[in-house]
């Protein structure tokens, strides 16, 4: 039997925290490995002194240390056979094993992710392919994937991956997050450096469905979006790569509509029209017939 454990950054949301814990599966995982970098609270102090019923490992780490300090503090110190990368906003499926099934299926495969549910909507966050060319960094969907069946569910390679995935430790030893950034390219910075240095191979089991709850108070919202972190952390990501320009490019999979794949007939103007007036009201029914209008005067 393989020994799991689980990585999670903590900054301010201890609430989503306590979530997550409450979600870990005993059975599968051994150990949570928790990288603190914020402000050290009695609310803190009260959900990570809660008796669990697998082992958690807390880190207090300098203030606003970062995600990848976080991340790279957890790979230093864990000792399982796999690694489970989430974010403290997340919960652990109960079907999380068969990404295992499929990292065992297939020992080319370094890492497998699942998919998110946010507000009634699935979708692929951070699932992409990279390319180097001119000198620059672009994130970018350029061919129909292909959808393969390992250990009996499906799978879908790219070269970078969600932030809700199951790691090899090797593939995290050969190549690890870097503790320099703080927020931003933490996240393209581990998968250009697997294609630059490694041979392991990154997948989607779009089975292994995460529950997603993004948000927070002014105070964490302010230092996750800083405009100044993201652009420190994109020089830093160009100059240590030797690179002119980054291109995180709008990805997706899941929730991409490609009409031409539609086998279903358009609906009626009649139909299309009542929707819009049950779901938008009188006002905005009408601004659209003008716009038809419009178009055909």
């Amino acid at each position: 039997m393989v020994d799991i454990g689980v990585c999670v950054t903590v900054f301010k949301r201890i609430e989503k925290v306590e979530n997550l814990l409450r979600s870990i599966d005993p059975d599968f995982i051994s150990t949570v490995y928790i990288a603190d970098d914020g402000e050290w609270t009695n609310k803190k102090e009260s959900v990570y002194n809660q008796q669990f019923p697998f082992d958690l490992e807390v880190y207090n780490l300098e203030f606003d240390a970062g995600l990848g300090a976080g991340r790279n503090r957890i790979v230093q110190e864990f000792d399982e056979d796999y690694l489970l990368l989430m974010d403290s906003d997340m919960q652990m499926p109960k079907n999380t094993p068969v990404l295992l099934e499929q990292l065992e299926a297939d020992p080319t495969l370094g890492g497998v992710c699942g998919v998110f549910v946010e507000n009634d909507r699935i979708y692929t966050s951070g699932c992409t392919d990279i390319y180097e060319e001119s000198n620059s960094c672009k994130l970018e969907i350029r061919e129909k994937k292909q959808i393969e069946y390992l250990a009996n569910y499906p799978l879908v390679r790219f070269d970078m991956i969600a932030n809700a995935a199951l790691f090899r430790r090797e593939c995290l030893e050969d190549y690890s997050w870097d503790p320099e950034y703080v927020i931003g390219r933490e996240h393209v910075d581990f998968y250009f450096g697997h294609k630059r240095k490694t041979d392991w191979e990154f997948g989607l089991s779009p089975t292994v469905l995460f529950p997603h709850n993004p948000g927070g108070t002014d105070s964490f919202l302010s230092h996750r979006w800083d405009q100044n972190k993201y652009e420190t952390a994109t020089e830093y990501f160009l100059k240590k790569w030797e690179l002119d320009k980054y291109d995180g490019i709008s990805y997706s999979w899941i929730d991409t509509y490609d009409p031409q794949f539609n086998q279903h007939p358009p609906h009626s103007l009649y139909s299309r029209a009542k929707f819009k007036y049950r779901t938008d009201g009188i006002v905005a029914l009408v601004k659209s017939i003008m716009k038809i209008i419009y178009n055909l005067i």
